[in-house]
């Protein structure tokens, strides 16, 4: 059973996930996280960091002020692009997922906010 053990912080958490036409590597996840930041008016911390899992994919962070953001790409068919976004500072989820549909041409697009 859940319970929100700090009521008074504020929380915000969404789930976007993507097809794409070829995999996203680790250069386009940088750019991606830190365009991310812009639209989200995110202070970064620090630069983005993208790694490869070699066969299973690439995975990406940044750290924000108020919290950040993780991304996986994997070489499913077609290429799925999965992203966390987690916050301790308001954002517009719509932003967000129309950002990322535009920025990688999403063949198709989900999300879901996760309600604290």
């Amino acid at each position: 059973m859940w319970k929100n053990l700090a009521p008074s912080l504020v929380r915000q958490r969404i789930i976007i996930e993507c097809t794409t036409t070829k995999i996203v590597e680790p250069y386009q996840i940088k750019d991606y996280l830190l365009k991310l930041a812009k639209i989200t008016k995110m202070e970064v911390l620090s630069e983005p960091f993208a790694y490869t899992a070699h066969e299973m994919g690439y995975g990406g962070w940044i750290h924000w002020k108020s919290s950040g953001s993780h991304v996986y790409s994997y070489p499913t068919t077609p290429p799925l692009f999965t992203v966390d976004i987690y916050t301790c500072k308001p954002f517009s989820p719509e932003k967000a997922v129309e950002f990322t549909k535009k920025y990688f041409k999403a063949l198709q697009i989900v999300w879901k906010e996760i309600k604290i």
